[in-house]
C-alpha cells in the first residue's frame, strides 16, 4: 500500500490470510488434541468410579448378610438369656423363701423361746420398718397356729405387733417429711391399726384448719390444703378422704348446724330461714368437694348421706312446722290489717228476712275502706313464695308435690277467701239493693281496681314459682284448675259488684230527677221576658254526680279504677242506662217557651259534660279518627233529637210555628 493514491495490494493479502489461516489451523489442532486427551481421562475417571460404586455395592450387600446374621444369633442368645434367668429365677426364688422362711424361723425360734429378743432386727430402732414387715408376718403365722400350743408364743408376737404398731404410728404423726410418712404409711397399711393412723393423721391436719366465722369456706380451705398431702402420703387415698370428710362434717359442720337450729327452735320463722341457708350452704359445699375430689377418690353418695345424717333429724319435722308457721303467719298478718282498720272479720252471707230488710233500707259504707290491701297481700304471697323455695329446697321431689299442693290451698284461703273476696263481699254490702236516697259509694270500682292488681302479683308468683315445680307432673291439672276457679269466683263476683253499683248510680240519678224537678219546671211564668241560660238544679247535681263517678280526687272513678277493655264495657252499660233513665224523665214533661229553653240548657249541659264521659266513651270508645265530628255525635243522638222534636212541636202549639223541622232522618 502506498501514501497515495488508494490501491490495494491482493498478493500481500492473501500471504497475510494464510498465514492467519495456518495460525489458525495450528490451534484448532491443539485443542482438538486437548479435547481427545480429556475425555480419555474422563472415560478412565469414570470406569474407575463404577468400578469403586460396584466394590461398595458388594461391600454393602455382605454387610447386610452379615448383620441378618447377627441379628439371629443375638435372638437366640437372647433367648438363651431369658431361659437362662427363668432358670435362675426359678431356682432363686424357692432359695429366697427358702431364705424368709428360715429368717422366720429364727425369729419365730426367737420369740419361742422364753428370753429378751436379742435379734438388732427388734432393737435397733433405725431398723423399724423391716422389723415392721417380719413382725407382719410372724403375726400372719402365729395365727395358723394352735392356741393350745402355742399360746405364748402368740402373746409374745401380738404384744411385739402392738408395739412395733405404735412405734410407727407415733413416728408417722412425728415426721413431717412426706418421703418418710409414705415409707411408713405403705407399712402401715399392712396393719390392724392403719385406721389410727389415719385417725392421727386428719386431727393433725384439723389442728392447722382455719378458723373464720363461715364454718363452710373453713371446711373447703382445710380439704383443699390436705387434697396434695394425702396424694402423696397415702397408697390408698380413698379411705383417708373419707375419713376426713367424716370428721369435719360430723364434728364442726354438724355441731355449728344444731346449736344455731336448737337456739332458734322457738321462733319458727328464724329457725326455718336457718334450715334453708344451712341446708343451702352444704348442698353448695358438696358440689365444691365433689369437683375437689374425683370419683374414684370418694364415693358419689357418701358426700349426700353425710348431710342427710346431719339435717335428717330436722327435715323429718320440717313440713309439720313450715305447715303451721305459714299458717299462723298469714292470720297474723290478715289480723293485724283489719285490727289496724278497726274492723271485727264477719259473715256476710244474709240469713233470714229481717237481714235482707235491714239491707235494702241501709247499706253500710265502712267509712269508704275497701279493706284490700297490695301491701298485705304482697306480704301473704312473699311468705309463700320462701315456703315453696324451702320446700322444693329441702324436700325430696315426691314430697315436695304434696307440700306444693297444700301450700297452694292455703294460699288461695288466705289471699282471695280470707282477703280477695271477703273484700269483695264487703264492698257488695255496700250498695244499696233499693232506690239510694244519698250518693251510693263507690268504693267498688277501688275494689276492682285493687283485686285485678293483687291478681297480677299472684300470677306472678305463679308463673315464677309455682308452675316451674308443677309442670308436667301429676298436679299439674289439678293446681291449674283451682288457680282457674278462683279467678273465675272472683270475677263472677265482681261482675255482681258492677252491675249493682251501675243500678245504684242510675237509681241515684233517678231519685235526684224526681226529687228536684216537677212536672211545672219547665212551664214557668211566660209573662217574664227573660229566657234562662242557666242549667237547672238537677241537672247541675247529676253533672257534679257523675263526674263524681267517673273521675274524682280520691281515684276510685271509674276512669281511675278500671282501664283497656273493662272500661268500655263499663261506660258503654252506664251510658245506655243512664240514656234511657234520661229519655224516660225529659218525655214525661210539657214545655213552654222559657221551659223548653230551660230543657236545651240541661241537654246542653248533657251533652257536653255528661256524654262526653258515656256516650262517645262506652259507643263511639274505637271511633278515634282526628276527622270523627264531636258535635255532629252528639246532635245526631236520639236524646237529643227527641227532644229537640218535643220542643220544636211544643212551640209550634204555642206559638202556631209553620212549617215544621225536618224530620229526625235528616239529622
Amino acid at each position: 500500500m502506498t501514501t497515495g493514491m488508494e490501491t490495494v495490494d491482493a498478493a500481500f493479502l492473501k500471504n497475510k490470510f494464510e498465514e492467519e489461516i495456518g495460525s489458525l489451523q495450528l490451534l484448532s489442532d491443539q485443542f482438538q488434541n486437548k479435547l481427545t486427551t480429556l475425555e480419555q481421562q474422563q472415560q478412565r475417571d469414570k470406569t474407575n468410579f463404577l468400578d469403586s460404586l460396584q466394590r461398595l455395592y458388594d461391600k454393602n450387600s455382605e454387610g447386610l448378610e452379615r448383620l441378618k446374621q447377627l441379628d439371629l444369633i443375638m435372638q437366640t442368645v437372647s433367648a438363651k438369656v431369658v431361659h437362662l434367668g427363668d432358670q435362675l429365677e426359678s431356682v432363686h426364688e424357692p432359695r429366697a423363701r427358702a431364705f424368709d422362711a428360715l429368717q422366720m424361723m429364727r425369729h419365730f425360734d426367737e420369740f419361742l423361746a422364753e428370753q429378751p429378743l436379742h435379734s438388732a432386727v427388734f432393737t435397733d430402732p433405725d431398723r423399724l420398718l423391716e422389723s415392721a414387715e417380719i413382725i407382719t408376718k410372724l403375726s400372719s403365722i402365729a395365727q395358723e397356729l394352735d392356741k393350745n400350743k402355742f399360746q405364748t408364743v402368740q402373746m409374745r408376737i401380738s404384744h411385739k405387733y402392738d408395739e412395733i404398731e405404735q412405734l410407727l404410728i407415733e413416728e408417722f404423726i412425728r415426721s413431717h417429711d412426706r418421703k418418710r410418712m409414705r415409707e411408713i404409711a405403705v407399712i402401715l397399711s399392712e396393719f390392724k391399726g392403719f385406721s389410727r393412723c389415719v385417725d392421727g393423721f386428719v386431727e393433725r391436719i384439723q389442728s392447722t384448719a382455719p378458723r373464720s366465722e363461715n364454718v363452710f369456706t373453713d371446711i373447703f380451705k382445710l380439704c383443699e390444703k390436705a387434697k396434695p398431702i394425702i396424694e402423696e402420703v397415702f397408697p390408698r387415698t380413698q379411705f383417708v378422704i373419707s375419713k376426713l370428710l367424716l370428721n369435719v362434717f360430723h364434728g364442726k359442720l354438724q355441731d355449728m348446724v344444731v346449736a344455731t337450729l336448737e337456739e332458734t327452735k322457738g321462733n319458727p320463722e328464724l329457725y326455718l330461714t336457718n334450715l334453708y341457708e344451712l341446708y343451702s350452704k352444704t348442698f353448695k359445699l358438696q358440689g365444691a368437694l365433689r369437683s375437689l375430689f374425683p370419683t374414684n377418690s370418694v364415693d358419689p353418695q357418701f358426700l349426700p348421706t353425710l348431710s342427710q345424717s346431719i339435717f335428717g333429724p330436722f327435715l323429718v319435722t320440717y313440713s309439720k312446722i313450715e305447715h303451721k308457721f305459714i299458717a299462723d303467719k298469714c292470720t297474723f298478718i290478715l289480723r293485724k290489717f283489719y285490727e289496724s282498720k278497726g274492723h271485727q272479720k264477719r259473715s256476710i252471707l244474709s240469713s233470714g228476712l229481717q237481714d235482707l230488710k235491714t239491707r235494702l233500707l241501709n247499706a253500710e259504707d265502712f267509712g269508704g275502706e275497701t279493706f284490700l290491701s297490695e301491701i298485705i297481700a304482697i306480704n301473704i304471697l312473699q311468705e309463700f313464695k320462701n315456703a315453696f323455695i324451702r320446700c322444693t329446697t329441702l324436700c325430696k321431689k315426691s314430697e315436695s308435690l304434696e307440700l306444693i299442693t297444700a301450700f297452694y290451698d292455703m294460699l288461695l284461703k288466705f289471699l282471695y277467701s280470707e282477703h280477695v273476696e271477703y273484700a269483695i263481699d264487703l264492698g257488695l254490702a255496700c250498695i244499696p239493693l233499693s232506690e239510694p236516697k244519698t250518693e251510693p259509694s263507690g268504693n267498688f270500682f277501688k275494689i276492682i281496681q285493687q283485686s285485678s292488681a293483687i291478681t297480677h302479683l299472684f300470677a306472678k308468683l305463679f308463673d315464677d314459682s309455682i308452675h316451674p315445680e308443677i309442670r308436667d307432673t301429676q298436679i299439674e291439672d289439678s293446681v291449674l284448675k283451682k288457680r282457674d276457679q278462683t279467678l273465675r269466683n272472683v270475677e263472677e263476683r265482681i261482675n255482681i259488684g258492677v252491675r249493682r253499683q251501675l243500678n245504684a248510680i242510675v237509681a241515684y240519678v233517678r231519685f235526684v230527677f224526681n226529687t228536684t224537678q216537677k212536672k211545672s219546671d219547665f212551664k214557668p211564668e211566660e209573662d217574664s221576658n227573660e229566657i234562662s241560660t242557666i242549667c237547672s238544679n238537677a241537672c247541675s247535681l247529676v253533672i257534679k254526680y257523675l263526674n263524681k263517678v267517673v273521675q274524682n280526687s280520691e281515684k276510685c272513678g271509674i276512669k281511675d279504677c278500671v282501664d283497656g277493655g273493662n272500661l268500655q264495657v263499663v261506660l258503654s252499660e252506664l251510658g245506655e242506662h243512664l240514656y234511657n233513665t234520661m229519655l224516660t224523665h225529659i218525655l214525661s214533661f210539657g214545655y213552654n217557651l222559657p221551659g223548653a229553653m230551660l230543657l236545651l240548657c240541661d241537654i246542653n249541659g248533657y251533652k257536653y259534660r255528661f256524654f262526653y264521659y258515656f256516650y262517645l266513651w262506652g259507643w263511639w270508645i274505637g271511633r278515634n279518627s282526628p276527622t270523627y265530628n264531636l258535635g255532629s255525635c252528639l246532635d245526631s243522638s236520639p236524646l237529643y233529637r227527641h227532644t229537640y222534636f218535643k220542643i220544636i212541636r211544643s212551640l209550634n202549639r204555642l206559638h202556631r210555628i209553620v212549617p215544621l223541622p225536618p224530620s229526625p232522618t235528616s239529622f
